[in-house]
């Protein structure tokens, strides 16, 4: 039994603890990443005289920031503005 449980540690496995889900941190990843998305969208509306390309990045502004209220509104329910945890 004490080989097996040092092949384990000796593999890296993680342990149960440090396995959990965290779904406050995904759900601030993914506002990360939205976040560094809108930000490229908003200097590509600001900065480029291609309208096409400003259209583009105008629509795709407009769809995160959706998400990014959607997944605002899920933090809060989730119990993620701090004072749940």
């Amino acid at each position: 039994m004490k080989g097996l449980c040092l092949a384990l540690l000796m593999l890296g496995l993680p342990a149960a603890g440090r396995a959990e889900f965290d779904q406050c941190l995904l759900i601030d990843q993914v506002l990360n990443r939205l976040g560094n998305a809108m930000a490229i969208n908003r200097a590509i509306i600001a900065e480029c005289s291609d309208s096409s390309a400003v259209a583009a990045a105008s629509r795709a502004l407009a769809q995160q920031n959706d998400s990014y209220r959607r997944t605002k509104r899920q933090r809060s329910k989730a119990g993620c503005d701090g004072r749940g945890r």
